[in-house]
Formats: C-alpha cells, structure tokens, sequence
C-alpha cells in the first residue's frame, strides 16, 4: 500500500520524524492524512486496498481531489471509503489517474464536459507552459470544478 503517510503513522494517529517534515513543508496535507487513516480503517475488511497507491490529494472549495493510480480507481471509490472522505469533509469527492500527460489531466478534471481544442503556449523567456482549453459554451455552467480553479 502506498500513502503520502507512512502505513503506521496512519494505523497510530502519529507521524513520524520524515512524515512531520513533509507536513511542515507543505508536501503533505490535513486531508492527505485523513484519508490515508480511512483508507487504512478500510483495509481491515477490505484486502484488496493492501495494493492501492494514493498519491496526495487537493481540497477545493466544493470538491477533494484525490490522485491516484488508474487501476486503483474502482476499489477507492467503493461507497465506504467515499462516504467516509464526505462525511469528514463535507465535499464531493473526485479521483484523478496521476499522469504525466496534461491532456489526461485536463480530461480527467473537466469529465464529463467534453475538450474541444487544447492548446500548449510557451511563454518567453523561459519557455515556461500553459495551457489554453476551449469547451463548448454550453458546458460553461457544467464545469465539475470551480472555474476560477481552471482560470489563472
């Protein structure tokens, strides 16, 4: 089982030297600590989450977004764990693949909304990207995500 945690600060409610850094730095989260304790709560009666990887997760206003590999997908979202994450935080849940590909990214962000174009634009004079995605205007009001997080 992989966790932004180490497996037994989240079985004893206590993080480790190397875990505290990581909080203290930013790496890890409230919210990434929460779930991998639920998460481990749920592999007592459910052993197919001992080969699960949940990476990190993201807290937005309305929405937790948690990344995870694609397989791992249908056993994280079993109505247990998913009810437990809500009932915590009071926020709809969301699971990403982590990748390496924006385009998944995006995809996996904006679903069900369909992408009409994705655009790379490179900034000078680093070179540095962005990205421009064009979606149907009448999915403006159906974005899964707050739109002020996709606009920047």
């Amino acid at each position: 089982m992989k966790l932004p945690i180490c497996v037994i600060d989240a079985q004893t409610n206590t993080l480790c030297r190397k875990c505290k850094q990581l909080y203290r730095d930013g790496k890890i989260s409230d919210i990434d600590i929460e779930i991998s304790k639920i998460i481990i709560d749920a592999s007592k009666s459910n052993k197919n989450l001992k080969n699960i990887s949940f990476y990190s997760s993201y807290e937005l206003s309305d929405v937790v977004m948690i990344i995870t590999r694609k397989q791992d997908v249908d056993i994280l979202s079993s109505s247990e764990i998913v009810d437990k994450i809500k009932q915590n935080t009071h926020k709809e849940v969301r699971f990403l693949e982590k990748t390496n590909d924006p385009r998944k990214l995006i995809e996996s962000l904006l679903d069900p909304v369909p992408i009409v174009n994705l655009s790379t634009l490179y900034i000078p004079p680093h070179s540095d990207k962005e990205y421009k995605i064009e979606i149907g205007k009448q999915f403006k009001d159906k974005l899964p995500i707050p739109e002020e997080v996709i606009v920047q």
